[in-house]
């Protein structure tokens, strides 16, 4: 790069030499205000021979507007230009200094939305769809291009779902059309369908959280990008068939224009802070241990009483009773002296488990081109440690279009992306208190990792397995564990257009994923995860079988598919006022996914190599899914479609517009009538503003009416016609086992896809030269035959079945406003807001009889159901409002009472509650669907130096807590919130949550320390009304400040632009506490890692 700028440096002077120079200077102004333009650029005509020897071959105005540049003397016209502004090409023939007026873009005839399949002039479009620019949205830090789009567009809700590097972001728009089956939007990138973005459906839970994962757009550079442009109603998503009812999201990537070769360089560094373990309000270790002390007092507690360094020490003097009588004045001074030292130890968890990371990303690409072929070339570098220790992502891309032009009317496309990336941390899967935000909370503050001589020091209070307690330290288990996951990606697009006519184009497009993912596990011999697999191969005897050394497992997947499509495009106008525009195709898309694992045990990592695994005469770990050593799995789907598109425009003022696809797919090809699925779509527009009662009206740039209606469809990838079940083995006689299958669905024939129809109406109004343009949109989608289960009469062998049964009903309104608040000479103050509203509602759905989880049926769909409680008894129960509003105690809310076993001999506690009666129980509490998101983004502008603010919002969303203690399993041995000063005791009658029970508490308090703790299928205290809360917040995402240097300093050392900036993400939040949890994101989540609050600089160079 260096020696690069220094040959252009060299060969300046010679080229100026050679050539006869002028000097033009001037200003540029606004036509209509007059006021000047700083930042405009003045360039030679890029179609003059000279502009592509010349260099630099333009200049930039300064803050009062005006400019300065020196060209050869040949040169006849310039290129005047300004964002949001008309080009001016002027000619300079016979003058020295100019004055330039540029007109603001109110018309925005030649303006295109990209939506895949074609370019739409935005004056025609009638459907909800909104374009956002990557320059706007760029930031340093940030993995992939899901996470920038957060609070971006209305009705787009872009969730973080763990704060891991490289970590996916669930994306909705406008809710979700699916009970069952995924809920993403589908992402398409220049046209080719991207496989393998669905987020698990429950991607709070801790294995999800844990497993590494890999996204196709991840891989994608957000440096390559140009666009993105978010798809919302049928008309617009339609075209895209059976995949396309969540929304569809088109990236548009950058290529190379004409012109002189261009190189850009940007790099940046961030700093990602650690997080702040104050948040999670935990105990300290002075008040944990009075906190033991209290416990161990109670002789009715027996939940691992000997849990926790109090209840050893105590053992250890023979204290016990002596605390129990006398209290702790009345043990012995040298146990006393002994839990007093504990006081003073402390472990900072935050340290432990947490860093600051300083991480990097560069980029480097070359444009440029003739009339006959452009080129861009990338390539991207990305690099973060994660928070977390041990945890990191790391990518690289390199990215290859090309264009040509072949001939008069023919031109050829290839573009090539590659990305190859590693994401790392360490191995969780032997308990779930191994994860690292779960054991931040759960770690005793006084737990030493280290003794004086660098040994670990175990973890005493851990369980183990079986009841028999297995050695855990969390340094060990981050030192000797492994746990990456290495992806490759190449994704080939060849594209060939052919223009017959002018008004008749054929297009091809043939594109391929071909995706490498391979994992890699690896527990060395002295971790916990190995200790715990070996105490599963105890034999009654005592001997293992689990042979010598770690475990490794590898685990590949591999996903390709192939996508081609033709089409066909007829464009004209007759009469000056008549625009058609038709387009047809056909579209073949493949892909198939191999799975395969393979497991050893016994690893060397010297010599690399696994033992064999001998299972035991009678073992009952054969079939143990975690000793199998080989599995494969594929699963392939083919798609076949035509499509077609009509559009009629009429004067400029009227468009009617239609889409419909026939999609087939081999996942329903029982019954033939199935098999397909026609998808349609209408809409209209009407340019009010282009009427002639409204030609006089200079204020009003732009003013149309939209409304489409159509039918979107949807597939549920997780079910089949076909019977669905496991390959098992079952005992038949000792000794002799046979194979058998687990059906898990039934078949059934008629299952097809499901369906979405979609109203929505729109309106755009634009004023005051573009000062301020709105959008409003309202919808209503309904979505029928969606896949869930039904009951079947008994003669059918099964309870039930998979079938098109459920419905679900979504609506709501978008709103967007964007202004131009402040506009003077030197200073801008640009704004962005928007606002989304959506209320789901579940029409129709099945619950299972002996279900206690109610039904969402006529609620939302992510409703929450709670029991409301009503304060404490004199005992420090909880107390319950029933339906009727009256308080009732804890037994007789939930039907207990003693039934009789064995004659009558055996007395045992039950509830006379049915499991409808159970469900019944429950009081819708809320959604965990916000009432409104949206967001807010302000830029301003001061001479060359830019501010931007950009902030995201949720309103009134409930949200659930993990209840910060169990009353019947509250160990000592682990850590807890400091709102364990909270619970009832008889010391404490003012407690505001239920008391601590055991064994051997008496009276009625045994029946609730029964029902908690064993009897309780539908778990329910996790459900009382007080772990349930309203939560409104405001995430300021990004604060940027950049600086671009003035033409003036750059053109003497060859760069036409050079941009600074500085930026910090996440580092507010505005709105409801969120105490005892990281992130209001992931509130009620223990094991998700916080979300990143990095600081960064970065540099922009062009030349």
């Amino acid at each position: 790069m260096r020696k690069l700028l220094i040959l252009i440096i060299l060969c300046l002077p010679v080229v100026v030499w050679a050539q006869d120079m002028r000097k033009i200077t001037g200003r540029v102004l606004e036509a209509a205000s007059g006021e000047p333009l700083p930042g405009a650029t003045v360039f030679i005509d890029p179609d003059a021979p000279e502009a592509k020897e010349y260099n630099p071959a333009g200049t930039v105005t300064d803050v009062s507007g005006k400019f300065e540049l020196t060209l050869p003397a040949s040169i006849r016209y310039v290129v005047v230009s300004f964002i949001g502004y008309e080009a001016l090409k002027a000619d300079i023939s016979g003058k020295t200094e100019f004055t330039f007026r540029l007109k603001e873009e109110v018309s925005q005839l030649d303006e295109v939305v990209v939506t895949g399949y074609q370019q739409i002039e935005k004056r025609k479009v009638t459907s909800a769809i909104t374009t956002v620019q990557a320059d706007d949205i760029k930031s340093i830090g940030v993995a992939s291009i899901d996470q920038m789009l957060e609070g971006q567009v209305a009705g787009l809700m872009s969730t973080p779902t763990n704060g891991a590097p490289g970590a996916p972001a669930k994306m909705r728009i406008r809710s979700t059309v699916s009970l069952s089956g995924s809920t993403d939007p589908l992402w398409v990138l220049d046209g080719m369908i991207l496989e393998g973005n669905d987020i698990p459906k429950d991607f709070g839970d801790k294995d999800n959280i844990d497993e590494l994962q890999n996204t196709s757009i991840g891989g994608v550079n957000p440096a390559d990008i140009e666009s993105i442009t978010i798809l919302k109603d049928a008309a617009a998503t339609a075209i895209y068939g059976a995949k396309a009812a969540n929304g569809v999201i088109v990236i548009t990537t950058k290529k190379g224009r004409q012109g002189k070769l261009r190189v850009n360089f940007s790099g940046g560094v961030f700093y990602t802070l650690k997080p702040d373990l104050g948040k999670l309000n935990l105990m300290n270790s002075s008040e944990k241990v009075d906190f033991e002390l209290g416990l161990a007092s109670r002789s009715d507690l027996d939940y691992r009483s000997d849990y926790g360094e109090v209840s050893r020490l105590l053992s250890k003097y023979g204290q016990l009773d002596a605390l129990r009588e006398n209290g702790f004045n009345g043990i012995s001074s040298e146990a006393q002296g002994a839990i007093d030292a504990l006081r003073g130890q402390t472990t900072d968890w935050g340290d432990v488990i947490y860093r600051n990371a300083v991480n990097q990303q560069y980029n480097l690409s070359i444009s440029g081109g003739s009339d006959k072929a452009t080129y861009y070339f990338s390539g991207g570098y990305y690099n973060e440690q994660g928070t977390t220790r041990k945890t990191g992502f790391e990518r690289y891309n390199l990215t290859l279009k090309t264009d040509f032009d072949l001939a008069k009317n023919l031109k050829a496309g290839v573009s090539l992306f590659l990305n190859d990336s590693k994401k790392n941390g360490y191995l969780t899967d032997g308990d779930a208190f191994i994860n690292p935000a779960n054991y931040s909370r759960n770690a005793n503050p006084y737990l030493q990792l280290t003794d004086e001589k660098g040994d670990y020091i175990y973890d005493p209070d851990i369980e183990g397995y079986s009841g028999r307690y297995v050695k855990f330290n969390y340094l060990e288990e981050v030192d000797n564990t492994d746990y990456t996951l290495k992806n490759r990606s190449i994704k080939p697009l060849f594209t060939l257009d052919y223009r017959l006519t002018d008004w008749l184009k054929l297009q091809t497009q043939f594109s391929m994923q071909l995706d490498h993912t391979a994992t890699e596990k690896v527990a060395a011999k002295e971790t916990y995860y190995v200790r715990k697999y070996r105490e599963k191969t105890r034999g009654n005897d005592g001997s293992y079988f689990l042979p010598d050394g770690g475990i490794i497992q590898n685990s590949t997947k591999d996903m390709n598919q192939y996508h081609w499509k033709l089409q066909g495009e007829f464009n004209q106008v007759f009469g000056e006022v008549h625009a058609v525009n038709y387009m047809a195709g056909i579209e073949l898309r493949r892909s198939k996914v191999t799975d395969l694992m393979t497991r050893g045990f016994g690893y060397d990592p010297n010599s690399l190599t696994t033992k064999p695994l001998v299972f035991p005469e009678g073992s009952t770990q054969m079939d143990n899914a975690e000793f199998e050593q080989y599995s494969k799995s594929f699963t392939e789907d083919r798609f076949l479609s035509v499509y077609m598109t009509g559009s009629y425009t009429y004067n400029n003022r009227y468009t009617f517009f239609g889409s419909l696809r026939y999609d087939g797919s081999n996942m329903f090809g029982v019954d033939r009538k199935y098999k397909y699925l026609p998808l349609w779509a209408v809409s209209g527009a009407w340019n009010i503003n282009r009427e002639a009662f409204l030609s006089d009206a200079d204020w009003l740039s732009d003013l149309k009416l939209r409304a489409s209606y159509g039918v979107q469809g949807n597939v549920d990838k997780d079910t089949s016609p076909l019977v669905v079940g496991e390959w098992d083995n079952t005992q038949v006689l000792p000794d002799n086992s046979e194979s058998n299958i687990i059906v898990s669905s039934p078949p059934n024939q008629y299952l097809r896809w499901e369906k979405t129809t979609n109203w929505n109406g729109g309106l755009d109004v634009v004023v005051l030269g573009n000062r301020i343009a709105f959008t409003a949109d309202v919808y209503r989608r309904v979505s029928d035959d969606l896949i869930g289960m039904r009951s079947l009469p008994g003669e059918n062998g099964f309870d039930y079945s998979t079938m098109n049964w459920a419905k679900l009903t979504n609506r709501g309104y978008e709103l967007s406003l964007s202004t131009v608040n402040v506009k003077t000479k030197d200073f801008r103050w640009v704004m962005d807001f928007n606002l989304a509203h959506n209320k789901s509602k579940i029409n129709r759905l099945n619950v299972r009889d002996n279900s206690y989880e109610p039904s969402r049926e006529g609620y939302s769909v992510g409703a929450v159901f709670s029991l409301k409680t009503a304060g404490l008894d004199e005992n420090g129960l909880q107390m319950f409002y029933n339906k009727q509003g009256e308080k009732v105690s804890f037994n007789d809310f939930f039907g207990l009472e003693y039934g009789y076993m064995m004659g009558g001999l055996i007395p045992f506690l039950k509830s006379n509650l049915s499991a409808e009666e159970y469900r019944n129980l429950f009081t819708y509490e809320g959604t965990t669907e916000p009432k409104f998101t949206g967001g807010w983004i302000n830029r301003f502008y001061y001479k060359n130096f830019d501010l931007t603010v950009s902030a995201s919002f949720v309103l009134d969303q409930t949200v659930q807590e993990q209840p910060f203690y169990n009353p019947v399993q509250t160990s000592p041995g682990q850590n807890y919130s400091r709102r364990m000063s909270q619970i009832w005791s008889p010391d404490n009658t003012s407690g505001k949550y239920p008391r601590i029970m055991g064994t051997y508490t008496e009276g009625e308090e045994n029946w609730a320390y029964q029902w908690l703790g064993m009897l309780d299928s539908g778990n329910s205290y996790r459900k009382y009304d007080y772990w349930f809360k309203k939560m409104s917040y405001m995430r300021i995402n990004s604060i940027r400040l950049g600086y671009t240097f003035p033409e003036r300093l750059l053109g003497h050392i060859g760069f036409s632009s050079a941009r600074i900036s500085f930026e910090a993400r996440n580092p507010f939040v505005f709105g409801s506490s969120y105490k005892g949890y990281f992130d209001p994101e992931t509130y009620g989540n223990i094991y998700t890692q916080p979300l990143a609050k990095t600081f960064s600089c970065g540099i922009d160079l062009t030349f």
